[in-house]
């Protein structure tokens, strides 16, 4: 969506869905971004989702009529600190099979927390730099992590693995691994957000060396009138 200079981009918040859409503001303001929200709205939308935002970025989503909706905990760790190498072998996807790991991340998470294919390519998309982690049996993907590097930060940016193998060194793996690669790339420290529910994810990160960090990130939301 453009008017004149500013841009935003929508999708729908994952692939069960198309009521729910996840909107993404590039360039312009509150005003800007309130006419991107109608016009979704117009055309059958139910709820229309923000990016993880830190408490300073939500002013303006506030002001265009969105209010908070989900949170998210943000962990983080050294990587100059030691770490383990990974347990199980994993792999650099270099054409991932993005319907494969998107039914993966489905199996993974809650409906209120699948991203779909479109936020599995947002992923991957976000940072200059990126790659896609997996660990296979039979050629088969148990899990997978999508990590990306910009300015010398690493981000787990998402991290699945199949219910049916949990508890087998999967996800374990593909942090140490994404932590060797962010480091291989010149990054200082790893940030990833999680869901504050998700005491399995918290546990596994807090084993990997992560601490949680104060500040939570808000995906705030609006909802169609009436």
């Amino acid at each position: 969506m453009r008017r004149g200079w500013a841009l935003a981009m929508a999708r729908p918040w994952n692939d069960q869905t198309e009521t729910v859409a996840a909107l993404r503001l590039d360039r312009g303001g509150d005003r800007f971004l309130g006419m991107c929200a109608d016009w979704l709205v117009d055309q059958g939308v139910e709820l229309i989702r923000s990016p993880a935002l830190g408490e300073a970025q939500t002013g303006l989503w506030r002001r265009a009529g969105f209010s908070d909706h989900l949170e998210l905990v943000v962990f983080e760790r050294s990587l100059t600190d030691p770490f383990e190498g990974p347990a199980r072998r994993v792999t650099e996807l270099a054409s991932p099979d993005i319907p494969l790991l998107a039914d993966i991340d489905d199996r993974a998470f809650a409906p209120d927390w699948r991203v779909g294919r479109g936020g599995l390519e947002d992923a991957i998309e976000a940072t200059p730099g990126s790659v896609v982690l997996t660990v296979t049996d039979r050629d088969i993907p148990l899990g997978f992590a999508i990590v990306g590097e910009m300015a010398g930060v690493a981000y787990l940016q998402r991290l699945a693995v199949d219910p049916d193998h949990a508890g087998g060194g999967i996800g374990s793996s593909l942090v140490r691994s994404g932590c060797q690669w962010g480091r291989g790339r010149g990054a200082h420290t790893m940030l990833l957000n999680t869901q504050p529910e998700n005491q399995a994810a918290a546990r596994l990160y807090l084993r990997e060396g992560f601490v949680a960090l104060g500040p939570r990130l808000r995906v705030l939301a609006r909802p169609a009138p009436g």
